[in-house]
């Protein structure tokens, strides 16, 4: 492993440039994009752990499959993760049980979809019906087939918060986000390292697929966001360049896999990334299956890169102000009960 390290580490000396760039790049998004849209997220999860909900069991659903999948879906990446984590830690699910219901939890989030995907990457709200019928089917299959266990131990009661609980979960949630920024950052170097070795253009001249393709595949399953944007701007027909950007949101890449190794546990890892790559192709397919009704005509042109960044900028400056103004609300009301 450590020689594996050490030809990483000269793989980026030898491209200096191309790695600064990707890096700056990959900084410059996870703070305007990933730091507003998933800070909310990160400390009201907290908030809701530190209440210690009573969930009950729904289907014969374990109470934590559905918390997790709840507030993954709500978050995106790797909220669900962090959720089951602080369980398995705190021995509410055993390491088998956490793993189990990680893979209906791992999602991209309804911001990411709508705002990334749809209206920055393909610039019209007619691609969430595709998206959507594709990726939250196969979670929700998933959590009924591995959420089911067997019932839990006595649960802790529901706690009452306190401004201490809130600032406890803004300090978890800064080192998380820390966490995520750094796992992004380091693939966005590998993927430039990538690139500036020419490895896609080889492989092309052996097989029969281009080399653009080939080096979207590569970045996408490096590095989610930036494989999707390649993806809609390839020169295929909707249904396809639809059906890698969910691939590529549902299997997340090797830097949602480090984000969620982060804060939970495996028993198992190759069995998981194994489990998330067929529920990925499972997406894709039915992505395209569904996306077969929407023709090419009526979406305007692929949008570049910038102007992803700036609609989604645009979209954002409505969504965190309010989010903003909820967590306020939220800390105003523990302030006027600050004991339990």
């Amino acid at each position: 492993m450590f020689w594996w390290i050490l030809s990483a580490m000269l793989a980026l000396a030898l491209f200096p440039s191309q790695v600064s760039e990707a890096v700056s790049d990959g900084a410059l998004e996870w703070w305007t994009h990933v730091f507003p849209a998933l800070t909310p997220y990160l400390i009201l999860t907290g908030l809701a752990l530190r209440a210690r909900p009573r969930i009950r069991r729904v289907f014969g659903l374990h109470p934590h499959a559905v918390l997790a999948f709840s507030l993954g879906a709500l978050g995106g990446y790797p909220v669900g993760a962090r959720v089951l984590g602080k369980a398995e830690k705190s021995g509410a699910v055993s390491l088998r049980d956490a793993q189990r219901f990680s893979y209906a939890a791992g999602l991209p989030s309804p911001g990411f979809l709508i705002s990334v995907t749809a209206i920055g990457l393909f610039g019209s709200s007619a691609v969430i019906l595709p998206l959507a019928c594709s990726i939250y089917p196969i979670a929700i299959g998933c959590l009924f087939l591995f959420g089911r266990s067997a019932p839990s131990g006595a649960a802790d009661p529901p706690a009452k918060l306190c401004a201490a609980d809130l600032s406890a979960s803004v300090s978890d949630a800064m080192q998380a986000i820390l966490s995520i920024g750094g796992c992004m950052l380091l693939c966005r170097a590998l993927g430039a390292v990538f690139s500036a070795l020419g490895v896609a253009g080889l492989l092309a001249r052996i097989l029969p697929v281009s080399e653009a393709v080939l080096r979207t595949v590569f970045l996408g399953l490096v590095e989610m966001t930036g494989g999707c944007i390649e993806a809609a701007a390839l020169p295929l027909p909707l249904c396809a360049r639809l059906a890698l950007c969910v691939f590529f949101q549902m299997f997340g890449g090797v830097s949602i896999l480090l984000q969620t190794r982060c804060f939970l546990r495996f028993y198992a890892f190759g069995r998981y990334v194994l489990i998330r790559f067929f529920m990925a192709l499972a997406a894709a397919a039915l992505c395209y299956a569904v996306a077969q009704f929407l023709p090419d005509r009526a979406l305007p042109a692929v949008a570049s890169a910038d102007a992803v960044l700036r609609r989604a900028e645009t979209l954002l400056s409505a969504i965190v102000p309010c989010a903003v103004g909820l967590i306020a609300a939220v800390f105003t009301g523990m302030l006027l009960r600050p004991s339990r």
